[in-house]
């Protein structure tokens, strides 16, 4: 497929203006809870390394939930060091990456390697059933 040169330098502008933003986002699904943030197990975390964004009432960023081997995480969803880009789970390294300037964070939301600073904020996500509750 060919493009016009307009075109290129119109996706590569594009491109590098979403980057330089912070306008990277993770491709999880967005799911809302209900005012008692819990919403049913999504089949979106039904294997370990899964993850999904969750929206919760009165809360201005969403959480990132993941499903590891043991149970279930939750961190804020947008970097501490952009304050705009969104993180995404890694299970390969077991570490929660930023995608813009690639901090990477335990599941627990400390800052592995930077060069984020401040620590992500930590949620404590419980099964109860086929009902996530999400608390924090």
């Amino acid at each position: 497929m060919d493009i016009s040169r307009r075109q290129f330098i119109f996706v590569t502008a594009a491109c590098g203006c979403a980057i330089a933003t912070g306008c990277v986002a993770n491709p999880a699904p967005i799911l809302d809870a209900g005012v008692d943030h819990s919403l049913p197990l999504p089949a979106a975390l039904a294997e370990p390394g899964s993850q999904v964004k969750v929206r919760l009432p009165n809360v201005p960023e969403p959480v990132l939930v993941v499903r590891t081997r043991i149970g279930f995480n939750g961190t804020s969803a947008i970097c501490s060091s952009s304050n705009r880009t969104e993180l995404q789970y890694m299970p390969d390294t077991n570490v929660i990456k930023c995608l813009g300037c690639a901090s990477e964070f335990k599941l627990d939301g400390t800052v592995a390697r930077g060069p984020a600073k401040q620590p992500l904020k930590a949620y404590l996500v419980d099964l109860q059933g086929e009902k996530l509750k999400i608390l924090g």
